[in-house]
């Protein structure tokens, strides 16, 4: 197979990155009709990568990988349509290949669709849907997944409200690095919320958020007069 040498080149590892040479094996496959070298291909052309940055060839490429139901094709398809990359933006079309993906357990597909529902987007809005959905990649470890679960039990949308289920989500993706969760976990720790009042580790909290550039964790910090 060609893929462990092209995946090399892409990644940089054990060679000098080169995605031009990448891309020439990639092609090579692709047009042998391999989906994962088809995808490889998608992502270049998306980025720019060894080529020049084309939407509309990476979506070619994409379609060909998603119609074999190579999962991480029909993401970025639906990712394309969502956003209107190399394709005229279309939202049921959108939903149709994150449903295609998250049924095959991808973590990111199921958050989209947690999206989609709990906004009405190329869906009827439902927020027991959503949170179904955003319960699915939550327990992937999907960190804007946990999030948005976290905020769902916060402000009880599509389920019973609970703070204290809420900081155990925003807990687990500020763990990761989620800048949404270290505010929303740092938050509840510094008001008392669903947690025990602990203002010194939720100024831990509420920092990291900041460094990243979180602008809510700015403004309370101001707001508490801290910085």
């Amino acid at each position: 197979t060609l893929f462990p040498y092209t995946t090399l080149f892409r990644s940089g590892q054990g060679v000098s990155q080169d995605y031009a040479e990448a891309v020439r094996w990639f092609r090579l496959a692709a047009d042998q009709g391999g989906a994962e070298a088809q995808y490889n291909l998608g992502v270049c052309y998306e980025h720019g990568q060894g080529v020049s940055q084309d939407y509309a060839e990476a979506v070619r490429w994409y379609r060909l990988s998603a119609d074999q139901g190579y999962a991480e094709a029909q993401f970025r398809l639906g990712i394309c349509y969502a956003t209107a990359e190399g394709v005229p933006q279309d939202y049921t079309e959108a939903v149709r290949w994150f449903r295609l993906t998250a049924d095959q357990g991808h973590a990111g597909a199921q958050a989209c669709l947690g999206f989609c529902y709990r906004n009405g987007v190329g869906v009827v809005h439902d927020d027991y849907i959503a949170v179904s959905w955003y319960g699915r990649a939550a327990e992937q470890d999907n960190p804007e997944a946990q999030v948005a679960l976290g905020r769902c039990y916060a402000d009880g949308v599509g389920v019973a409200q609970s703070y204290a289920e809420a900081a155990s989500w925003f807990r687990r993706a500020a763990g990761q690095g989620n800048d949404a969760a270290q505010f929303n976990l740092g938050y509840l720790m510094y008001k008392g919320l669903g947690v025990e009042t602990d203002r010194k580790q939720a100024l831990v909290w509420l920092r990291k958020a900041s460094r990243q550039g979180n602008e809510k964790a700015k403004a309370f910090l101001r707001q508490i007069g801290q910085r």
